[in-house]
């Protein structure tokens, strides 16, 4: 992830926590921004980290760090901020096309942006104050901001190719057999990680990529 997000640079500096295994920072100042990643649990699941999750992240957006959220990430933020995410009929799985509402530095605008994705909880209800940038018919709230501080995205653009493959190979028994043929032959396709990386690198690091263009 750190690589992917071009973060392995001498000017920023890193530190992780675990937040499943009750890891969080003492104070939401520790840093200046905030990557909440993806899980395999979900935003909506009872467990206690869950809830713990929750709370820094209302104390975060409150103390106005910068929060970037990517797959239970970008669910978990719009359900502690006060939106809702439910679990969908089928998969998100593979990369698929995700039409842009609009212009945003670094990414296409002459077509939709794909990227990897595999999920089946969604936000259905976004947080208040929340800006839609990004949809699509299956997952319509799918790249969304607030203001410069909050930016939240379904996909996985840390994904590569690869990975991907890797990951269907050891986690196929999880999936139904059309979303997998579906999952594989979309591989073929292109996807935009390189560039959304880009684009996040820039978010995290206070450069405000996601502001519209002129």
């Amino acid at each position: 992830m750190v690589k992917r997000l071009q973060l392995d640079n001498p000017g920023a500096e890193i530190r992780t926590w675990r937040a499943w295994k009750g890891e969080l920072p003492g104070d939401v100042r520790d840093a200046d921004a905030y990557l909440v990643s993806g899980s395999p649990a979900s935003a909506f699941d009872r467990e206690h980290w869950i809830e713990q999750l929750g709370r820094f992240i209302r104390g975060a957006h409150s103390a106005h760090r910068r929060l970037l959220g990517i797959c239970f990430g970008h669910q978990m933020i719009h359900q502690a901020l006060g939106g809702r995410v439910e679990r969908t009929a089928g998969w998100g799985l593979g990369v698929y096309p995700v039409h842009l509402h609009q212009r945003i530095s670094g990414l296409p605008d002459s077509r939709p942006v794909a990227l990897y994705a595999m999920h089946r909880d969604q936000v259905v209800v976004p947080a208040e104050g929340f800006e839609l940038l990004g949809g699509s018919k299956f997952c319509p709230y799918y790249l969304t901001r607030h203001t410069d501080r909050v930016l939240t995205i379904q996909g996985h653009p840390e994904f590569t190719g690869d990975f991907f493959h890797q990951f269907l190979t050891v986690a196929e028994a999880k999936f139904d057999e059309k979303a997998l043929a579906q999952a594989r032959r979309k591989m073929r396709d292109s996807d935009d990680g390189e560039v959304t990386c880009q684009m996040l690198n820039h978010f995290l690091l206070g450069m405000n990529e996601t502001r519209r263009k002129a």
